[in-house]
C-alpha cells in the first residue's frame, strides 16, 4: 500500500528514544512500547519496533491493516511521560520545524459548560452558575425557575458545536515539504510553542492523505526506569524485568496478580480490574491480556458470562456451547465472549461475510461516535446486514444471529484490541515483579511519578500495608524524590507546597558537593542569594521547619521558627546571619522554655502543606474518631457476607458514576479504605438519589448496608451513607501515634504473606 516510509519512520524514533533513554538497568526496550493495532504486524516485529509476538500470541493483523481500508495505518509510541518532549523535540530537529506539528482536537460544549457560557449571557456569576449547577446534580434539589429552564433550553441548543481548539496528547504529523501546503496550522502559544493543525483527526486530516505518529507519555514507564535507578544505586542485583517469561512464571507476581493487590500496577490497579482479576483468578499473561480488555461498562453482562466459564475451565469443566461453530476459532481463548476489537472485526468479515471495508466501518462506529452515532436508520441498516449475513454465509438461525449482534454490539462506546491490552500487560507484569519483590522502592517511584490511579497517600497507606515504615522528612536524608530501601521509604521534598524546584536542585547539589549540613543556620547561610535572585525564601524555610526536615537537630520547630527571624528578614529575604555561623550563638536568643507543637497541630500542618500526615497516620487516628464505633474492618468485610446490616468507615479512595444500562439512571460505585484495606461500595440509583449530595463531600463516610458476594470477591451495597465532619484534633492523636507504633512494629495489618517480597 505504499508504506514503507511510514514503517521506517517509526523504527527511527523507537530506536533514537531506546539509545537515548537507556541506561544502567533500564534496556532499551524498556523505555518505550508500540502498542495498540501497529503491535498486530509482524513487520513491526521483524524490523524490532514491536516486542509482542503476532504469531505466539494469535495478533490480527487486518485490524491494523487491510487493502480494503481507507484511512492511513496508525502506530502508537509510548514514552516515559517526563520524556516525551525529548521525542517530539528529536522529530523536529529530524525532519524540519516547519513539517513537524501537532493535531489539534476541537473541544466541543458539553451539557455543563454550554450551561455556564449561556448563564452567563443572561448576567449570572460563576458564583451563581456553579450553585445552580450543584443542585441540578440532586434531583430533589433541582431549582425551579423558569429563566434557568430558558437558559437549560438555550444551553442544549450550543450543545455539542466546537468551542475552542486543544493538542492532541499524541498526534503528530509528518509531511515531505512544508506542512502549511498541505493543512492550515497555527501557533499553540505558551512556553512550548508549537505548531498545531486547524482539522483534527476526524475532520479532515484522512481525507488530505496525512499520515499521523501518535506520540505519547506513559507515566509507568518512568515508574520503571526511577525504580531501576533505585536499586542500582544501591548496588542491589540487577532484576533483569526485560525477561517477560521471568516476570510472568514468578510465583510472587501470580499470587500478587491473583490476589488483587495491584494498587500501584499499571492498567490492572483500579478497584473493578483487581475485583476482575480476583474474581476469574487471573495470573497469567493471556488471561491478564483478556480481563483488562473486558473491564468496559457496555459489556458487564459478557464479563460475567466470562468468569462463570474461565472459573469452570480451570477446574477441567466445560458445560456450554458456542452461540454458533463458526465462532470457535475467534472467541476460543475466552469462551464465546467477545473481548476484543478484533472479534468485531473477525466476525462480522468472517461469520457474516463482509467485506474488510464494512466490517472497520462498524468497529470504528461502535468504538467511538467519529463516524456517527449508531443510531437510527445507519444503526437499523448496520444491524440488518449483519443479521442477513450471518444466516446467509455461516447458516446462522435468527435467535443465534440476533444473539451474536447483542454480543457485538455490547462494544459500543469503548473497547480495546488485542494487542494494545497485550502490549500493556507486558509493562503490567514487569511492574508486579518489581512490587512482589522492592515494593519500597516501587512505591517511591509511583509516588514519584504521580501517575498512578490513587492520590498519594493513598499509595503511603499500601506500602504501609505492605510492611514498609515511612520515615520523616530530613533536610540531610530526603531529596525530591521519594527512595525506597528495604522496609523503609523516605518521602522527598517534591510535594512540599511552595518549594521551588530551582531550590530542591540547589539543596541536593549543595548536600552533595560541601557534605551535610550542620543545623538551621548553616543551612541558611549555605542556601542564601548568590546574585539576589535565586536565594531560598523565608517561607521556603519556614515550610520546610513545619513539614519536620530539621527535626533532626536539637531544637524544636517553635525555636527554629524564632531562630528563623534572626536568619533572615520577614519581609525581604536577605540574611543576617552570625560571624561563625553557628548554632550556639544564636540559641541564646532562643527561648529555652519553648515547647513544641502538639501532635495535632503537626498533623495538620503536613496535610497543609504536603497533603498527607507524617507525624501521624490519618486511616490510625481515624479509628479513634467516634464514627469508626461499630464498624468491620474493611479487610474483614467477606466475613459478613449475608449476615445483614453492617457499617463501615472510611476516607474515599475513588469514585466512578456509572447509568444503568436499561433505564438510564445514575448510579456511584465508591471506594474507602481504613488502616486494614479498602472496600468497594455500591450506591444503586434509588440510593444515590437520596445521598448524591452527600457523595459530593471529601469524607470520610460511614456507610450502612449489607454485604454481597461476587465470585470471592465482596462488596457493601449501601442502603445510607452520611458524611462525617472530621478534624485530627478530635481524636486523641498522642493514643493514635502509640497504636500506630505498636501496629507497624508487630505488622498487625501488614499482609500475612509478603514477609519474602518486602525483605
Amino acid at each position: 500500500l505504499g508504506y514503507p516510509s511510514y514503517f521506517l519512520m517509526v523504527k527511527e524514533i523507537r530506536d533514537w528514544a531506546n539509545h537515548r533513554f537507556s541506561r544502567g538497568y533500564r534496556q532499551p526496550q524498556d523505555c518505550t512500547i508500540l502498542r495498540g493495532s501497529a503491535a498486530n504486524s509482524i513487520t513491526f516485529y521483524n524490523i524490532g519496533v514491536s516486542d509482542l509476538d503476532p504469531i505466539r500470541y494469535d495478533l490480527y493483523f487486518e485490524r491494523f491493516l487491510n487493502e480494503e481500508r481507507a484511512s492511513p495505518p496508525d502506530a502508537d509510541l509510548d514514552f516515559g511521560w517526563d520524556e516525551r518532549d525529548q521525542a517530539l523535540e528529536f522529530m523536529v530537529d529530524r525532519w524540519g520545524e516547519d513539517r513537524v506539528a501537532i493535531t489539534c482536537t476541537t473541544n466541543h460544549f458539553r451539557e455543563r459548560a454550554a450551561f455556564r457560557e449561556t448563564a452567563k449571557v443572561f448576567g449570572y456569576t460563576d458564583e451563581d452558575v456553579s450553585e445552580i449547577l450543584a443542585s441540578h446534580r440532586t434531583r430533589s434539589k433541582r431549582i425551579e425557575d423558569a429563566q434557568i429552564d430558558r437558559i437549560w433550553e438555550l444551553a442544549g441548543q450550543i450543545r455539542g458545536k466546537p468551542r475552542f481548539l486543544g493538542q492532541h496528547p499524541g498526534g503528530v504529523l509528518v509531511t515531505n515539504d512544508p506542512i502549511s501546503r498541505h493543512v492550515a496550522c497555527e501557533r499553540s502559544g505558551g512556553e512550548k510553542n508549537r505548531t498545531i493543525t486547524q482539522i483534527d483527526m476526524h475532520n479532515g486530516i484522512d481525507e488530505l492523505g496525512l499520515i499521523k505518529f501518535d506520540i505519547l507519555g506513559n507515566g509507568s514507564l518512568s515508574v520503571l526506569r526511577d525504580s531501576l535507578d533505585q536499586l542500582a544505586e544501591q548496588d542491589i542485583a540487577d532484576p533483569n524485568v526485560w525477561d517477560l517469561d521471568k516476570c510472568y512464571d514468578d510465583a510472587a507476581v501470580k499470587d500478587v496478580i491473583r490476589k488483587g493487590r495491584t494498587k500501584g500496577i499499571f492498567y490492572i490497579e483500579s478497584p473493578a480490574q483487581r475485583r476482575l482479576n480476583q474474581k476469574s483468578r487471573a495470573e497469567t499473561f493471556e488471561e491478564i491480556t483478556i480481563t483488562s480488555s473486558l473491564v468496559r461498562p457496555a459489556g458487564s453482562k459478557y464479563t460475567q458470562l466470562f468468569v462463570e466459564r474461565e472459573r469452570d475451565r480451570k477446574q477441567g469443566l466445560r458445560d456450554w456451547d458456542f452461540v454458533h461453530p463458526s465462532l470457535e476459532p475467534i472467541l476460543s481463548r475466552t469462551h464465546d465472549v467477545c473481548a476484543f476489537q478484533e472479534d468485531v472485526t473477525r466476525i462480522c468479515h468472517e461469520v457474516a461475510g463482509l467485506s474488510f471495508k464494512q466490517a472497520d466501518k462498524i468497529r470504528k462506529m461502535m468504538n467511538s461516535h467519529h463516524e456517527g452515532a449508531p443510531t437510527g436508520d445507519v444503526w437499523a441498516d448496520t444491524a440488518r446486514a449483519f443479521l442477513e449475513g450471518c444466516m446467509s454465509h455461516s447458516g446462522l438461525n435468527p435467535e443465534q444471529a440476533a444473539e451474536l449482534w447483542q454480543r457485538v454490539s455490547s462494544f459500543t462506546g469503548f473497547s480495546f484490541c488485542k494487542s494494545h491490552s497485550a502490549t500493556y500487560a507486558q509493562l503490567s507484569f514487569q511492574c508486579t515483579y518489581l512490587k512482589a519483590h522492592y515494593p519500597a522502592q516501587f512505591l517511591a517511584a509511583v509516588i514519584s511519578n504521580g501517575h498512578g490511579f490513587y492520590r498519594r497517600d493513598v499509595y503511603l497507606n499500601e506500602a504501609r500495608r505492605w510492611g514498609i515504615t515511612v520515615l520523616p522528612l530530613d533536610i540531610n536524608e530526603s531529596v525530591a524524590r521519594y527512595r525506597g530501601h528495604g522496609r523503609y521509604m523516605r518521602p522527598g521534598f517534591m510535594h512540599v507546597r511552595g518549594l521551588r524546584s530551582s531550590i530542591l536542585e540547589r539543596l541536593v547539589e549543595e548536600r552533595a558537593a560541601n557534605g551535610s549540613f550542620a543545623g538551621l543556620t548553616d543551612f541558611c547561610q549555605r542556601l542564601r542569594s548568590r546574585s539576589g535572585a535565586d536565594g531560598i525564601h523565608r517561607a521556603e524555610v519556614e515550610r520546610l521547619i513545619l513539614v519536620g526536615a530539621f527535626d533532626q537537630f536539637e531544637l524544636t520547630q517553635p525555636q527554629s521558627l524564632y531562630l528563623l527571624d534572626d536568619l533572615i528578614a520577614p519581609a525581604g529575604g536577605e540574611m543576617d546571619l552570625f560571624a561563625d555561623h553557628a548554632e550556639s550563638p544564636a540559641l541564646r536568643y532562643v527561648p529555652i522554655e519553648s515547647v513544641n507543637y502538639g501532635l495535632a497541630e503537626r498533623c495538620l500542618r503536613e496535610l497543609d502543606l504536603l497533603g498527607y500526615m507524617l507525624s501521624g497516620d490519618v486511616l490510625e487516628i481515624l479509628q479513634l474518631h467516634p464514627g469508626a464505633r461499630d464498624t468491620v474492618a474493611a479487610r474483614d468485610l467477606g466475613d459478613y457476607a449475608g449476615k445483614g446490616r453492617v457499617k463501615l468507615f472510611g476516607r474515599q479512595v475513588t469514585e466512578r458514576m456509572h447509568r444503568v444500562q436499561r433505564s438510564g439512571d445514575p448510579m456511584m460505585f465508591l471506594t474507602i479504605e481504613d488502616r486494614t484495606e479498602s472496600a468497594d461500595v455500591i450506591l444503586w440509583p434509588d440510593v444515590f438519589e437520596r445521598f448524591a449530595d452527600v457523595t459530593a463531600e471529601p469524607g470520610p463516610f460511614e456507610v450502612w448496608g449489607r454485604v454481597t458476594e461476587d465470585w470471592g470477591t465482596y462488596c457493601l451495597e449501601a442502603d445510607s451513607i452520611r458524611y462525617v465532619d472530621w478534624a485530627p484534633n478530635q481524636v486523641d492523636l498522642e493514643l493514635a501515634s502509640r497504636r500506630l507504633e505498636r501496629s507497624f512494629s508487630g505488622n498487625e495489618f501488614v499482609y500475612a504473606d509478603i514477609d519474602t517480597a518486602a525483605a
